[in-house]
């Protein structure tokens, strides 16, 4: 009886949705925390095999911050898809032990802003319901809560005052709204024997200042914050009046760092610059400009560093000395829709409904090729002959482009380009003689490999073809399945379907095929079962049922290239691994937070690598023990 075991390998998924969700560990120079959807991703920014995770949210993470020890990480999330009332809780982690401390509630649809009081013991949040709240993290009770006239996408600590209270500092807080900024004393009332907090306004010019502030940060008794119009506003804390505004961006300033005197400003506009000054009077000391919007920047607790994070899902790496860049990530930013390995083991292409085409290395996960498109990429295919990455598009084209290796990159253009379904092509596969592909069009179409012209259509499909594999003895031999139940063979020489199977009630998401017994296909299904079919009769010969008697929603399926395994994905974004040799399922892999769309296994079946809704691609490790 062998044991095999799948683990967590490594985690790409940044995305670059929310703004501020990186943030560097303020003591430890090489250690990154950042978000990837659901999940929190601690990572050595030298090793990225060094990988932990925080795992406790039901949805997107929209804001995070780490207390100024070190000790604590606060994440907010998106309103919860099954909480009553779009609940978005936040959650605060012990870091050290990398588990969850305590989790506090009170705001919804989305978590807007977290910070911690420098001393870590405080924690602010604003809430896309227009509530604020201030908790005691010790405690775990709310110190404060208000509903404001507006959102506040802006709360902020200022310095601390340790002289007045004893045991019971006073704390200053920080909150920014359309038309006004407000400073809060939060001060610790004897009598009550609780913190209350009073607000003042800014001073604003006679003219006033309509902004809104998405980022800000308090240093030597000023607060500064950048804007939605691209601009940073200066405001005097003791005065309580604000001294100025200095445009240093376009598309909005969103997020903001200081180390030692110097303040570095990203913007919407890819601009990443660094600031020497104070008060009214700033020069530019140094600029890049990088190849996507900014979306969060943080500077390395030795301040030899920063690490932005770009709208296109890419995580960058600064030197703060003069801000030149390279890149230390690449991750999709919408879902991810098919997997292809080619010949060799060490290197994945993964597409997504964004148009990104990537293949990446699987020994340092950096991009070796990339090739945007506009429209969302749904099927991939990497040629075993040239290499090249075929690629289906909703668009209804399929396109290739140069794959490792080549002379040329994607920039260029694609090195060729067919028409091929109306609607969208859904699913493609290649062999030497000719690329297949299914589309919505519910046709099935062969190519021919190097004229590409159209050689065969079928039409046995009543919905969309869901996914196609070219049987592994006979090479001219095609199955297809869709979600009308139907899984169809089609025999290119003689130009005709071979046999075409219909199931009661299983509507088919994805195919593969055995290696032993008599190569039966399998198919997974809406109905969680792993049906196994034989060209030699209409009804299934076989089927594993889900496991527990759960009603699994498979999307996916392949069978290991020793034959043995089958790995499944499915929509209660699970990875399932089945043993056919006892025809039972040994493991249940969790680590995505949306449907599982893909799984493929590695040629040396060393690894498996899994697609997701929720836009991350996972490696897991495969080890017979």
């Amino acid at each position: 009886e062998a044991m095999a075991v799948a683990e967590l390998e490594h985690f790409c998924g940044y995305g670059g949705k929310c703004l501020n969700t990186v943030r560097y560990h303020p003591l430890r120079p090489e250690t990154l925390i950042y978000t990837a959807a659901a999940a929190i991703i601690i990572e050595d920014v030298n090793d990225p095999h060094k990988q932990e995770f925080l795992r406790g949210h039901d949805a997107d993470i929209s804001a995070l911050d780490v207390s100024a020890n070190g000790r604590l990480v606060a994440s907010g999330q998106m309103g919860s898809p099954g909480r009553k009332g779009a609940v978005a809780p936040v959650v605060v982690w012990d870091f050290e032990n990398r588990q969850k401390y305590v989790e506090l509630g009170g705001l919804a649809h989305s978590v807007l802003c977290v910070r911690f009081s420098p001393d870590g013991r405080f924690l602010s949040a604003t809430g896309a319901n227009q509530m604020m709240c201030v908790w005691d993290i010790s405690t775990g009770e709310t110190v404060y809560s208000r509903r404001t006239e507006s959102p506040c996408f802006l709360a902020v600590w200022g310095a601390m005052d340790a002289t007045s209270g004893g045991r019971h500092p006073s704390y200053q807080l920080c909150t920014a709204y359309d038309a006004q900024v407000l400073v809060h004393q939060m001060v610790f009332d004897i009598r009550s024997m609780s913190y209350t907090l009073t607000s003042d306004p800014m001073q604003f010019p006679a003219t006033g200042l309509q902004r809104k502030h998405i980022c800000g940060i308090v240093q030597g008794g000023f607060l500064i914050t950048g804007t939605a119009a691209g601009d940073i506003c200066i405001f005097n804390l003791a005065a309580k009046v604000f001294r100025a505004s200095l445009p240093v961006c376009n598309n909005g300033c969103t997020s903001l760092a200081f180390f030692g005197d110097i303040l570095y400003i990203a913007g919407g506009d890819g601009r990443v610059k660094a600031l020497r000054g104070a008060d009214t009077h700033w020069d530019c000391i140094a600029e890049n400009v990088l190849e996507g919007d900014v979306a969060a920047l943080t500077a390395s607790a030795d301040g030899a560093e920063l690490v932005a994070g770009t709208r296109n899902g890419k995580l960058w790496r600064l030197l703060s000395s003069d801000l030149t860049a390279t890149l230390q990530a690449a991750t999709h930013t919408d879902e991810v829709t098919d997997i292809a390995f080619g010949v060799s083991s060490d290197a994945v292409c993964t597409v997504s409904k964004a148009g990104e085409v990537y293949l990446l290395d699987l020994s340092d996960y950096m991009p070796l090729v990339s090739c945007p498109s506009k429209s969302s990429a749904r099927g991939v295919a990497i040629s075993s002959m040239t290499g090249e990455i075929i690629v289906g598009y909703d668009d209804g084209s399929i396109r290739a482009w140069p794959g490792r290796g080549a002379r040329t990159n994607g920039a260029q253009g694609p090195l060729w380009e067919l028409q091929a379904h109306r609607g969208g092509v859904t699913v493609l596969r290649e062999t030497p003689n000719f690329i297949v592909s299914g589309g919505n069009d519910c046709s099935v179409r062969f190519w021919h490999r190097t004229t590409r012209e159209l050689l065969a259509t079928f039409t046995n499909h009543r919905k969309p073809v869901g996914d196609l594999h070219i049987d592994e003895a006979l090479p001219h031999v095609v199955h297809s399945g869709s979600e009308d139940k139907l899984v169809v063979s089609y025999d290119l020489k003689a130009n005709k379907p071979l046999v075409q199977h219909f199931t009661q009630h299983s509507n088919i998401t994805g195919l593969s095929q055995r290696k032993d017994r008599e190569k039966e296909v399998v198919s997974s299904s809406l109905d969680g079962k792993i049906l196994f079919w034989d060209v030699d009769y209409p009804d299934p010969t076989g089927c594993i049922e889900s496991p527990g008697g759960a009603m699994l929603r498979l999307r996916c399926v392949e069978v290991s290239p020793s034959g043995r395994y089958i790995a499944a994905g499915a929509d209660d974004t699970r990875l399932y691994i089945y043993d056919l040799a006892t025809c039972s399922c040994i493991q249940e892999c969790e680590g995505h937070s949306g449907g599982v769309t893909q799984v493929r296994w590695s040629p040396d079946q060393k690894q498996i690598v899994s697609a997701g809704r929720d836009g991350c691609v996972i490696i897991w490790n495969f080890f017979e023990v």
